[in-house]
């Protein structure tokens, strides 16, 4: 074996290590072997052993600053977003151009963008919400900012977000106020309520439901997380605005980026083996995925 595919493997082996141990709670172990946790761990070692304070999965709103204005105009940010919904924008078809949305939106999942890793929000947005966007463009902290709905009904299956580059921040806006709407973070439920905020890593294992007869409309933002190391966080910034910019959907003009471009094959390929293979024959489907991953690494080691 070269001594360069083996470093290779011995870093991904160890960072997943420490990353996975960081979590309560886990999906069972074989799925990590396909899954981005595995992929992005020495990344997401640097972003998060490189940190002050405490690891956590959740962190005090005060430690991001400007959050405090944002909680502060929660009933401009609510009258809105329920404008919005009023008018039915969330009342559409799921989207088919959002990388590591789509499957969400099957399930009813929704999403109104005002701004995506950019400077000020969408033109579309400043027209909809000009007293949200004005606010969320006055907080440098804030990178990217949401309308989310969850109809009644609505789950969110367990699921870690990619990178740890960023924090993510929930603002309850109209919401059922009740424990039967919730968001289970590292297996702690964590109720969302007018009014209220969370702010956490969605890196560690989350999910979301919606029991309830209330649709919940949240602000949902990833900010940027203060609590990186000076030398980090010039790469955190570099995969923000370089790369995880390019995951959203089509701007006002109807253009995708690059990124979503390349993603749409690659999502109906693997939503017809998941509808075609993997429902039928699970063994196949297996086959099939670790051969995949198999021949990737057969490449590197070629490569190497």
């Amino acid at each position: 074996m070269k001594w360069e595919f083996a470093a290779v493997l011995g870093v991904y082996g160890a960072t997943f290590a420490y990353t996975y141990s960081r979590y309560a709670d886990r999906l069972e172990f074989h799925r990590y072997l396909a899954n981005h946790v595995m992929l992005f761990a020495p990344l997401n070692f640097l972003f998060t052993f490189f940190t002050r304070g405490k690891q956590s999965s959740t962190y005090p709103a005060s430690s991001v600053p400007g959050l405090d204005q944002l909680k502060a105009a929660y009933p401009i940010i609510r009258a809105e977003a329920q404008a919005l919904r009023d008018a039915g924008v969330f009342n559409r078809a799921p989207a088919k151009d959002e990388p590591g949305y789509n499957t969400f939106e099957k399930g009813g999942w929704r999403l109104y963008r005002l701004k995506w890793y950019s400077r000020e929000c969408d033109a579309t947005a400043k027209a909809a919400c000009p007293q949200t966007c004005a606010i969320v463009d006055s907080i440098p902290s804030v990178r990217s900012a949401l309308f989310t709905v969850l109809p009644p009904g609505a789950r969110l299956g367990r699921h870690h977000d990619p990178v740890a580059s960023s924090l993510r921040y929930h603002l309850g806006l109209l919401t059922p106020n009740s424990e039967k709407c919730a968001l289970t973070l590292d297996g702690v439920p964590h109720v969302w309520r007018d009014g209220e905020e969370l702010l956490f890593d969605p890196t560690y294992l989350h999910s979301a439901i919606n029991e309830t007869d209330v649709v919940r409309i949240i602000l949902f933002c990833d900010v940027e997380k203060t609590q990186l190391w000076r030398p980090i966080k010039p790469i955190a910034d570099a995969l923000d605005f370089g790369v995880v910019s390019k995951f959203t959907g089509a701007d006002a003009q109807g253009k995708i980026s690059w990124i979503s471009a390349a993603y749409k094959p690659i999502y109906k390929l693997r939503a017809y083996i998941k509808q075609n293979v993997k429902k039928r024959n699970r063994t196949a489907y297996n086959i099939i995925k670790y051969g995949a991953i198999a021949l990737v690494l057969a490449g590197l080691y070629y490569v190497l």
